[in-house]
């Protein structure tokens, strides 16, 4: 009965993925994938029974997320309208967490309402979760507050924001698969009901301690990492030892997972074992201290799949069972995609049922093949076959991937025992003695400093990170297809081991040859022809361009977003699978223009720019200067170009036409470098803030002669009605237009004076505030648009 449950699993979760992945009007794709798992069960002999139960639960799930999405639907409806209002919620606070001066409450079975024409009016739904944000002095004492208390809470309605650009992180899929509607801006608080749940108190009042000694016995960097293994607080944990377990693919290690909780749930069940208790006793016992640490830890999903998989194996054991692996996880997948279908589609919960299936599926298989019942063939094994089965996961959810993170894991997983025991000794010597938890510190400090030894020493080797971008279903696909077959030839050289004597060490060498022949494949390939993205900077312009291999980015900055460049820029530029800016121009030294470059110059070390185009006329500029100095530094080519100056880069062509050196801008926004490219039939025309003094000073150089063959305009100034004059759009004569600009900005961009001027010379208009970053492809005679929120808005150029 082991794999039917594997079976029902995956056919629920496929029905679920289906309908999230919006595909129910072609869901015969993933019916074709239950079938081949029933004809599979067909000829490993199982009943009728079992055959097709995967094909039930595969419409079950898709009904259970079609009526998940269904809901999320009706409640968007509703917070489009209430978003901006103040608000009244009343709701029981679930959880709490507290960081320099503001606290973030948890608060559940919610009731809303709002305040509008002078009067309370009553929201006609119950928000399932809300992220309260609260700031001390606006509340009482946070002493006072704790979990299980009813709450009123007043201030404004604020939507998690999706992503709208390439790359970047979705807050409200991510929030919606919590169970969390939207935030709140907490103005004012009262306690409703003062009644705390005596339990959730004592568990949070023990996290708090426990936070308290390790920071008291430990060093500051030390305790971070103690507090994010052992209580699931990463708070603590610097930005730069981040960074470098992320880098370098051991980032699990910094929360709570599967192997910190089977370390853990295994200790409690030996240590009431030895205590003398009988198997029913261990394993109740064990399972309630595994639900009050998992509670104790925040509950996330990769908490609550070990906690579910764990009381199983303890349950199979009282009842003298074996325990399966793979039917444990199926189980814990059944249970949380039913809770939360949403919860399937998040990489950190891809990432651990992946890493499961492949020790308990291809692990073993991998094993047998090898031939060795030693533990390296063993960890070998479980670390090569977890990489192989994450690889497309992580190339997908952070479009990057350290090849030397199989090596470190085989070094670093068996340490971690190690660190979580040391932490846990901190806590609970730490309460004997400061000695003793200093003492207890030790061993964890000393493996600590050995992984940043490694890790360090990775990082300086050649392609220590390699940036993939997200792959599509064709390369997925291709995957797919390599991984089956790589599997099948071991299949078919284990049944000729007889004939083929292939030594051990020949064996690893065939596996490491699959598994960089599997990096390969997600390697990124060139562009074929021209591709432009016109991306939501929010109140500022960024525009990247992509031809064959080589990439350009024309301006970058940002006046609304403050971590432009971290949040926006370099996920885009890591999910297209760019490492290299070739040529990066920077019209004028405006912050809403730079800002997103001197991020990736100062701080960003996976992705270069190679060559630098800084304003001839803006050479005086503080903010120029400083770009050219941080250029200096990282090794980039640094160039002022003016009006005349050209580049070919293949099929494309780069002209400045303006201002000239002879020029006198009156200002930052006339020293814009105006540039027009032309690819073929496509000739765009990138204009900066310059304005209409600007204009009619191109208009009337040679130059203009070559404005009238335009036909997409980047329209100057985010759509300020100081630009864009009539005669200059008639010069012009564009067929399509992009305005940049951010979503309820203070300047009014765009200005309707420029929007009747497009409407009335029939130009089509895109906007970054409304539909998201806008994406332009060209085969150099047709050219097509579509939006990156919608998706749906698109042009051809033989249409017009």
């Amino acid at each position: 009965m082991k794999r039917p449950l594997c079976l029902i699993a995956g056919g629920f979760v496929l029905g679920e993925t289906a309908v999230l992945l919006a595909l129910t009007s072609w869901l015969f794709l993933p019916a074709l994938i239950a079938a081949g798992m029933i004809f599979c069960g067909c000829r490993r002999g199982r009943t009728p029974l079992w055959v097709f139960l995967p094909l039930i639960f595969f419409y079950l799930g898709a009904a259970r997320a079609d009526a998940e999405t269904e809901k999320w639907r009706e409640r968007d409806k509703i917070l489009d309208q209430i978003s901006s209002c103040y608000t009244e919620a009343q709701g029981r606070i679930s959880s709490i967490e507290e960081d320099e001066g503001e606290a973030q409450l948890v608060l559940k079975h919610n009731r809303l309402r709002i305040f509008r024409f002078g009067k309370w009016e009553a929201v006609p739904y119950e928000a399932s979760g809300l992220l309260v944000s609260l700031k001390k002095e606006n509340g009482p004492s946070w002493e006072q507050l704790g979990i299980g208390q009813t709450v009123t809470v007043r201030g404004e309605i604020q939507l998690f924001s999706q992503a709208r650009n390439p790359g970047e992180f979705d807050f409200k899929n991510y929030y919606q698969s919590q169970g969390l509607d939207c935030r709140l801006s907490a103005e004012e608080i009262q306690v409703t009901d003062p009644s705390k749940s005596p339990l959730l108190e004592y568990l949070r009042g023990l996290k708090m301690r426990s936070k308290e000694l390790l920071y008291r016995d430990a060093s500051k960097e030390d305790a971070g990492i103690f507090a994010a293994a052992v209580l699931g607080d990463k708070m603590g944990i610097s930005s730069q030892i981040k960074d470098l377990y992320q880098r370098n693919g051991i980032a699990h290690l910094l929360a709570i997972s599967g192997l910190h909780m089977s370390l853990i749930g295994l200790s409690f069940y030996k240590l009431v074992r030895k205590a003398g208790a009988g198997f029913w006793e261990a394993g109740l016992v064990s399972t309630g201290l595994l639900i009050l640490y998992g509670m104790l830890t925040g509950a996330s999903p990769s908490v609550i799949r070990a906690g579910i998989m764990m009381s199983a194996g303890f349950y199979a054991a009282c009842l003298g069972r074996t325990y399966d692996l793979l039917s444990a996880a199926s189980m814990a997948l059944l249970f949380q995609g039913f809770y939360s279908p949403y919860l399937i589609m998040q990489g950190g919960v891809q990432l651990s049922f992946g890493a499961v299936f492949a020790i308990g599926g291809a692990a073993p298989y991998l094993s047998s093949w090898l031939g060795k019942e030693g533990l390296s063939a063993r960890s070998f094994s479980a670390c090569f076959a977890v990489q192989m089965i994450i690889l497309p996961v992580t190339a997908f959810h952070f479009y990057q991937m350290p090849p030397y993170g199989l090596v470190l894991n085989l070094l670093v997983i068996p340490l971690m025992g190690g660190v979580l025991s040391s932490g846990l000794g901190v806590i609970v010597f730490g309460t004997l003695s400061p000695v003793l938890g200093t003492a207890a510190a030790g061993t964890g400090h000393y493996i600590l400093s050995l992984y940043e030894i490694l890790l360090n020493a990775a990082g300086g080797l050649p392609g220590n990170n390699l940036i993939l971008g997200r792959p599509g279903l064709v390369v997925l696909a291709a995957y797919a297809v390599f991984l089956t077959g790589s599997m099948v030839i071991i299949g078919l050289l284990k049944k000729k081991a007889d004939k083929w004597l292939i030594p051990y060490w020949g064996k690893l060498f065939f596996l490491m040859g699959i598994y960089l022949l599997s990096i390969v494949i997600f390697l990124p390939r060139p562009v074929k022809g021209l591709e432009a993205w016109f991306l939501d900077v929010g109140q500022g312009d960024g525009i990247l361009l992509r031809t064959e291999d080589v990439c350009i980015l024309v301006d970058g900055g940002s006046s609304s977003k403050k971590s432009l460049g971290e949040y926006t820029l370099a996920p885009c530029l890591k999910s297209l699978g760019i490492s290299v800016i070739d040529y990066a121009f920077v019209s004028h030294g405006d912050l809403d223009h730079l800002s997103g470059v001197k991020y990736l110059l100062e701080n960003n070390e996976d992705i270069r720019i190679g060559n630098l185009f800084l304003p001839y006329h803006g050479r005086d500029d503080e903010s120029i200067q400083s770009l050219d100095a941080l250029a200096g530094k990282r090794g980039t080519s640094v160039r002022y170009i003016t009006g005349g100056d050209y580049m070919r880069i293949g099929a494309l062509s780069i002209t400045c036409l303006y201002p000239g050196k002879e020029e006198t801008p009156a200002d930052t926004n006339g020293e814009s470098q105006v540039l027009k490219m032309d690819y073929e039939n496509c000739h765009i025309l990138f204009t900066g803030d310059m304005g209409e003094t600007e204009e009619q000073r191109l208009l009337g150089k040679k130059e203009g002669n070559y404005l009238g063959e335009v036909n997409v305009l980047k329209i100057a100034h985010h759509g300020s009605k100081y630009s864009s004059s009539e005669p200059f759009l008639d010069a012009v004569s564009p067929h399509w237009s992009v305005i940049s600009y951010g979503q309820g900005n203070s300047y009014g961009h765009p200005h309707k004076e420029v929007l009747n001027r497009l409407s009335k010379r029939n130009v089509t208009v895109f906007q970054t505030g409304e539909s998201g970053a806008v994406r332009l492809v060209t085969d150099g005679s047709r050219i097509g648009f579509s939006t990156f929120v919608d998706g749906n808005r698109k042009a051809g150029y033989n249409e017009r």
